[in-house]
């Protein structure tokens, strides 16, 4: 019979070990679970005598857990590899394939074991010298090249023959904002990076370009549709900054067949000896699997070039590019009512998810964030993850929600001034996930976010884009965004080069055109606020029927 409290406590243990070593740690026990099947860590076990074996997923890491610990099903395969042993493998606690690293990417061989270096420094938990071989193990990963997170920055956009954007090149800054009528082509600059990101994946399907915040439509509609474009491509050049080193990306995207929405795509824009690439590529593959062909050699080469392009692209460019989002929000899927219709993690792209992340943060995080908010509303005391979801049964979320969040009103009684995500103003909600999508590490390095000011008051907007330049900045993030209220101006420092604001609009021929808005070092030409100026059309981004 399996001691309850045992588990419990070595769980815990290994919770803590996963902190220490600056890794997000969620409530489910599936991570902690599968550090102490790696290190072969039982409730009874001393952490000094872990030791390191190759083991498979089902075969190995579930039957250790549902022998010593609890109960899996070996459905439940998929939040052992994705929630567990990604994020592990990403930060090197756990060598991927160590006996074999040539295995094919679906082997049934496929295994894992924990990392020398992360098992010496496993073995050091609860003794003298756990606190310096802590401090020796990050030293070693933080220098370690393929764990470092590149800077990346984007830094200009060429983009041809998408929606109504018939040729355009911007140049980018930290914290860019759009302005334009409604219909310009606001959103169509932040698709095409879209666009070029899942391409860079090999995921340019609907589901793929849907899952990014892409505006799905047939591909004639996605390619520009003028009456004199005979061009049948969407052509984008990316430049890239990246640890101070240029990089470009291009792509020219047709499709198979113009009229269905499902279609595949073709980049005719081929890398450089991509044919000797592919030759070689087939050859190893009837080497290693002699009498193959037809469709299984086929696509075991499409899945070898898949593997191979999409490690390329994520050490050529990081995962900025392939991260990239467009986050528009909506108030249900705040409050936890909608159902997610967003699989993006941490944090979906119409709000969902929100009350996940903020119960992950470190103190630091949390205490960065409930500071700025508790600022920005002079009605709130305290920010609350439920993460038992104990106020449930007490009457305070009665309605549909699945959100965890609790905000007190330092207003009200203290013994009942609790109101949950479901009914707290949708302000502070849509603030709260501005912030948490700045300050977390979790969150992508380049984002776009459509509509800023949605259920936001004209001063409280101007005081978050004050936050949120200045927060891209401390947590190296970049971001693009549209806006139509002009109180976002008012909160932008354009004598700041990597403030940037455009304005965008259609030429005579309906072809969406951006302009950067710039001023004289002296102002001379500022004739007063942002904001004013916009609304007596200096910039030229009114309606024309206005």
């Amino acid at each position: 019979m399996k001691d309850e409290k045992s588990i419990e406590v070595k769980i815990e243990e290994a919770r803590e070990i996963l902190r220490a070593f600056e890794l997000n740690v969620s409530n489910s026990p599936v991570v902690p679970l599968t550090l102490l099947a790696l290190c072969n860590v039982k409730p009874d076990s001393l952490w000094n005598d872990a030791d390191r074996r190759s083991m498979t997923l089902v075969k190995d890491i579930l039957e250790f857990v549902n022998q010593n610990y609890k109960s899996y099903q070996t459905g439940s395969r998929e939040s052992f590899r994705k929630d567990a042993l990604g994020p592990l493998i990403e930060m090197g606690v756990v060598d991927f394939n160590p006996d074999n690293p040539n295995l094919a990417p679906q082997s049934s061989n496929t295994h894992y074991a924990i990392s020398l270096v992360a098992l010496n420094t496993i073995r050091k938990f609860k003794t003298d010298e756990w606190i310096t071989a802590l401090d020796t193990y990050l030293k070693i990963r933080n220098q370690n090249p393929l764990q470092r997170e590149c800077a990346t920055r984007l830094q200009s956009i060429n983009l041809s023959n998408y929606k109504s954007i018939r040729k355009d090149k911007i140049s980018l800054g930290r914290f860019n904002v759009f302005i334009g009528a409604n219909g310009c082509g606001k959103t169509n600059i932040l698709e095409a990076i879209a666009v070029a990101g899942a391409f860079n994946c090999n995921d340019l399907t609907y589901e793929g370009l849907y899952s990014r915040g892409v505006r799905m439509a047939r591909p004639n509609l996605l390619i520009s549709s003028f009456a004199a474009n005979d061009n049948n491509s969407i052509d984008l050049t990316l430049d890239f900054l990246i640890d101070k080193t240029s990089e470009t990306y291009s792509c020219a995207l047709v499709p198979t067949n113009i009229n269905d929405v499902y279609t595949k795509w073709a980049n005719l824009v081929e890398s450089d000896g991509a044919s000797s690439q592919i030759l070689a590529m087939f050859s190893e593959i009837t080497r290693d699997f002699p009498g193959l062909s037809g469709e299984a050699l086929l696509d075991i080469a499409k899945k070898r070039l898949d593997t191979k392009g999409r490690s390329e692209n994520e050490t050529k460019f990081g995962k900025a590019l392939i991260d990239y989002s467009i986050y528009d929000l909506n108030t249900k899927s705040l409050r936890g009512i909608s159902p997610s219709d967003s699989k993006k993690t941490p944090l979906g792209l119409n709000g969902e998810g929100l009350d996940l992340l903020i119960s992950s943060f470190t103190a630091k995080e949390r205490k960065k964030v409930v500071d700025t908010v508790s600022s920005l509303f002079d009605w709130l005391s305290e920010i609350i993850s439920d993460k038992d979801d104990r106020y449930k049964n007490s009457g305070l979320k009665p309605g549909r929600s699945i959100s965890t969040l609790f905000f007190k009103d330092r207003f009200m009684d203290g013994k009942n001034n609790l109101l949950s995500a479901e009914n707290s103003n949708e302000g502070i909600l849509h603030v709260l996930f501005y912030l948490a999508l700045f300050i977390s590490d979790k969150t992508p390095s380049i984002f776009a976010i459509d509509n800023i000011e949605k259920a936001l008051n004209p001063i409280l907007c101007q005081r978050l884009i004050k936050l949120l330049a200045k927060m891209a900045e401390e947590n190296n993030k970049q971001v693009l965004i549209t806006t139509h209220n002009p109180a976002v101006l008012d909160g932008m420092n354009l004598l700041d080069d990597e403030q940037r604001l455009f304005e965008v609009y259609r030429n005579d021929d309906g072809h969406t055109v951006t302009k950067r808005i710039k001023f004289k070092s002296d102002l001379t030409d500022k004739t007063g606020k942002l904001s004013q100026m916009w609304l007596n059309g200096v910039f030229g981004t009114q309606p024309a029927n206005f």
